[in-house]
């Protein structure tokens, strides 16, 4: 069997969007499906793993550089490619589906929320929401024209991206598979022993959505209120620029750190998420698996991952007094933790799903 895997997009340093194709190859590497081998062949940007003996990489650098190589080849010119490699299952990590694609099973992961929230509108002539105005309005369309006329299978993450995808009638309700994010069991010593409640830590890349700015006045007002905390987030220094922030005195930067270091730090500070989009927000996950305390935006997807979770408390997402309040209780030690870290082992990764179906369509 061979499986072609298109995530052209994805590069180190792009947030979620690479860790899905980091963890699909992982995967791929490990995967037995009983006596037939799978070849599998990723076209990427670069080459940003290791061949062996069932992986091959294809590597199209020219096509990232710019939305319409994309576009083009998404639209016209990709089909070629693909169909000479004659996949029995072709695989897209990056949104879009290659039009023209013979496979005879084709699969989207769609993880791009931004053409399908209702939450925030963005503007065309502000020059820190142009890009996310584009995304919202230009390229959603494209997305949703590839998935339409694509006749493929469509993974998203959470109910509300299935529910929001099929308002939109561009795929039917058969062909759509909510498909939570696999992360491999947590080990005891991932687990919190104790958490400094006046310590919050909030990673994030610096997008206008991810809400950074009402973290940063909550901060200047316990600040004001006379308390002392500290604030932990991974922006960089050009993404402080281009939001044009103010930070606090008690807010510490941190720029890109290590995963190991991102899940550390959910052993011993509190997660304050005050993101108003997300297709599924992996630190909340990884942060209830670590059994931390958090601190949420009430949103569809943070009561959605959240469901079951006891360690948590959700305020109004554009109120920054709301958030303060949440804070300050933080801060005066007002809320007690239960031992209830969510467990997710069993769960189904990508490739286990489309496996599956495989078996299912023989």
């Amino acid at each position: 069997m061979r499986v072609v895997v298109n995530d052209i997009v994805a590069v180190p340093q792009s947030g979620g969007v690479y860790s899905i194709l980091e963890d699909f190859y992982k995967e791929a590497c490990k995967f037995d499906f009983g006596h037939e081998e799978i070849e599998w062949i990723f076209i990427l940007s670069n080459n940003f793993f290791k061949e062996t003996r069932q992986i091959k990489i294809i590597k199209k650098p020219e096509i990232k550089k710019s939305w319409f190589k994309r576009l083009k080849f998404e639209l016209f010119s990709g089909r070629k490619l693909i169909n000479e490699l004659n996949p029995d299952i072709y695989i897209s990590l990056q949104n879009t589906m290659t039009l023209g694609v013979k496979a005879p099973q084709k699969w989207t992961y769609l993880h791009q929320p931004l053409p399908y929230q209702k939450e925030m509108k963005f503007s065309l002539f502000n020059k820190s929401e142009r890009k996310l105005w584009i995304y919202k309005n230009i390229i959603g369309k494209i997305i949703n024209l590839t998935l339409k006329h694509g006749n493929t299978n469509v993974i998203v993450q959470t109910q509300w991206m299935k529910d929001a995808v099929l308002n939109r009638k561009i795929v039917k309700a058969k062909d759509v598979y909510v498909l939570p994010p696999k992360i491999g069991p947590v080990s005891d010593d991932s687990i919190r022993d104790h958490i400094d409640m006046s310590s919050f830590f909030y990673p994030a890349t610096g997008m206008v959505y991810k809400n950074h700015k009402l973290l940063f006045k909550a901060a200047d007002i316990l600040e004001k209120k006379g308390y002392k905390f500290n604030v932990y987030c991974t922006l960089t220094n050009e993404e402080l620029n281009n939001l044009n922030l103010k930070v606090p005195k008690s807010v510490n930067c941190l720029g890109r750190i290590p995963r190991e270091e991102v899940m550390n730090r959910y052993k011993t500070e509190v997660l304050v998420f005050p993101s108003l989009i997300e297709t599924f927000g992996l630190p909340i996950l990884e942060a209830a698996m670590s059994n931390d305390f958090i601190i949420i935006g009430d949103t569809s997807f943070g009561r959605e991952i959240l469901a079951d979770y006891r360690n948590k408390v959700f305020f109004d997402a554009k109120s920054v007094k709301s958030l303060v309040k949440k804070m300050e209780s933080c801060i005066n030690g007002e809320y007690d933790i239960s031992d209830d870290a969510i467990k997710i082992d069993g769960k189904k990764s990508v490739i286990d799903l489309v496996i599956d179906q495989e078996n299912n369509n023989d």
